[in-house]
């Protein structure tokens, strides 16, 4: 009777471990930080970053597609009015 070779014996997949990470020396835990919406929210208004000409115009089509009950028109349109707006109120 001959023996069976590796190849042919069916073998089950060795099942995959994580490798748990090394406890800090100092005595300190790490934990990793989740940020949630709220607490991503918050953080940016820590942050205080000015409002950029885009997004001014973006919040004023925003507002001129909701105006319209937010059916109909054109988004370029409503980008090139919310331009309009915003260059005359910079000039003015």
């Amino acid at each position: 009777m001959a023996k069976a070779t590796p190849g042919t014996e069916a073998k089950t997949p060795k099942k995959r471990t994580t490798k748990a990470k090394p406890a800090p020396e100092n005595g300190t835990e790490v934990v990793e930080a989740v940020a949630t919406p709220a607490v991503a929210k918050e953080a940016k208004k820590e942050t205080k970053s000015p409002i950029t000409l885009e997004e001014k115009v973006r919040a004023r089509a925003y507002e001129l597609f909701l105006q319209r009950g937010g059916h109909g028109g054109s988004p370029e349109q409503d980008w090139l009015q919310a331009v309009s707006e915003i260059q005359d109120q910079t000039v003015a």
